[in-house]
């Protein structure tokens, strides 16, 4: 079982996280279902040969609004519908 840590700035975070997938540059990752919850931006994910470790370099926002408003495409419609479309 492959285990994560979060890290921001150099600093761990949150250590031994079980994930269902893999996550990969750009996915927002909560660990609980509230809204009031962290969320994190995946900017780098660090693997070692032979280590069952994976290091996960976060963008950390305190909830699920601030992590919206921050980051564009997570879970809006900005340019979905561009003038030349219609």
């Amino acid at each position: 079982m492959v285990k994560y840590n979060f890290i921001v700035a150099s600093a761990r975070i949150e250590t031994e996280i079980s994930l269902p997938v893999r996550p990969q540059i750009g996915d927002v990752i909560s660990l609980s279902l509230g809204v009031s919850s962290p969320h994190y931006l995946v900017h780098r994910v660090e693997l070692f040969a032979n280590s069952d470790i994976v290091n996960v370099h976060v963008q950390r926002f305190p909830d699920q609004l601030s992590a919206k408003l921050a980051i564009d495409g997570f879970r809006n419609t900005r340019n979905f519908l561009r003038e030349d479309d219609k």
